[in-house]
């Protein structure tokens, strides 16, 4: 006679998703609040509108940037007006915020803009120190060596 042992372990599929389900209703609910604010905006201001959360009496308008937010902000009353006819009359207020942009900016790589190497070589041609007390000829002749260092490392 085998014994086996029950397995005290759930999967995902025996739990309950009570706390699932309400993010994902949650989640509908912002979505229609969103689609609904959307139709009052015009065609080229709707697609910045990005997340919408409604607060008490309030709705949390999300965007992008500052100026589709001041752009936005224009709408107020067309928006109230069509969540009230929606059947949302509960919501009296309007905030819009900005959504801060994820990860670090893109900064393009600064490159350094060498002189053709005929102008160096008349850099260290020109301005060699004829004597110690010269402090612009010596610095001179100190750019020109690095420069032409520079553009053989190129």
């Amino acid at each position: 006679m085998t014994r086996y042992r029950k397995n005290v372990f759930k999967t995902a599929l025996d739990f309950d998703n009570k706390q699932l389900n309400l993010c994902v209703a949650k989640i509908n609910a912002q979505q229609a609040l969103l689609t609904i604010v959307r139709t009052a905006l015009p065609a080229e201001i709707a697609p910045h509108a990005q997340h919408c959360v409604a607060s008490g009496a309030q709705i949390l308008l999300y965007c992008d940037s500052a100026s589709w937010a001041s752009q936005i902000r224009f709408f107020n009353r067309a928006i109230l007006d069509k969540l009230h006819g929606a059947g949302h009359p509960y919501i009296v207020r309007l905030q819009v915020r900005i959504v801060p942009p994820t990860g670090e900016p893109i900064r393009p790589k600064r490159t350094p803009r060498l002189p053709s190497a005929e102008n160096v070589g008349l850099i260290a041609q020109q301005f060699k120190p004829a004597d110690e007390q010269d402090v612009l000829a010596a610095a001179l002749a100190r750019l020109g060596a690095t420069l032409a260092k520079r553009l053989r490392e190129d």
